[in-house]
C-alpha cells in the first residue's frame, strides 16, 4: 500500500455528513459470504441495542448479495445496515476516516490463512481499530502490530463481544489505532517494503 492513499486522499464531505453522528462499523471489499459479513450482520441484532445511533456500513459488492440483503431485511435491520455497494477506490479514505471501527470477519482456508487482506492495512493507515477474524495471516498482523481484537470465525457472539469492548472503552481503541497508524508507517507503506524488497535483490 502506496502512503498517498492516506497522505494525499481528498475527503468527501458528504459521507462525513452522513455519517457525523453515527457509531459506525466498517467492512470495504469483496462482499462474498466467505468475506464473513453475515457474522457481522446477525450480530448487528445485538449491537443496533447496544451502541447508540450504530450503523454497520458495508462498502463493496459481489453476486452473492441478495442473500446478504435478505437477511438483514428477516433481521429487520436494514436501518442499521447500509449496503453501499462498490464504490470508487477515491472513496475508500472518506469511509474509513467517517467510521469507528474497521472489520474483517474473513472466514478461515487456506487462501484467508496465507494472505492478507489489503483493507485492514487501509483501515490501519487512518489509525482505526479492527476487529478480524482468527485467519492466520490478518490474525498474524493485528497481533505484531496490537491493533485491534481477535474473534473466531463466524462465531456471533465472539464478535459482538470484541465490537462492544472497543466502543466501551474508547482509550483503548484510540490505543489501538494508534499502533496500526505506527505500524504503516514504519514498517509496511509500499515505499518501505520496496526497499527492502531491492536490498534483498541487491544481496543476491
Amino acid at each position: 500500500m502506496r502512503k498517498s492513499f492516506y497522505k494525499e486522499s481528498k475527503i468527501d464531505t458528504t459521507i462525513a455528513d452522513r455519517y457525523k453522528d453515527n457509531y459506525v462499523v466498517l467492512y470495504l471489499g469483496d462482499t462474498n459470504l466467505r468475506r464473513g459479513l453475515m457474522t457481522a450482520i446477525e450480530a448487528s441484532s445485538k449491537l443496533a441495542k447496544e451502541i447508540d445511533n450504530y450503523k454497520l456500513v458495508i462498502v463493496g459488492s459481489n453476486t452473492t448479495d441478495t442473500v446478504l440483503k435478505n437477511k438483514s431485511n428477516e433481521l429487520n435491520l436494514n436501518e442499521f445496515i447500509d449496503f453501499e455497494g462498490w464504490q470508487d477506490l477515491l472513496l475508500f479514505p472518506s469511509y474509513i476516516k467517517n467510521s469507528n471501527v474497521c472489520i474483517s470477519p474473513l472466514h478461515r482456508n487456506l487462501h484467508h490463512d496465507t494472505t492478507y487482506a489489503n483493507k485492514i492495512f487501509q483501515y490501519m493507515s487512518y489509525g482505526k481499530p479492527i476487529v478480524v477474524s482468527d485467519a492466520i495471516a490478518q490474525k498474524d498482523i493485528v497481533e505484531e502490530s496490537n491493533s485491534g481484537l481477535i474473534h473466531k470465525e463466524k462465531d456471533v457472539e465472539d464478535y459482538t463481544t470484541k465490537i462492544l469492548e472497543l466502543y466501551n472503552n474508547k482509550m483503548k481503541s484510540t490505543e489501538y489505532g494508534n499502533n496500526g497508524q505506527k505500524f504503516i508507517e514504519e514498517k509496511f507503506s509500499w515505499e518501505i517494503t520496496s526497499k527492502a524488497l531491492i536490498r534483498l535483490y541487491e544481496e543476491i
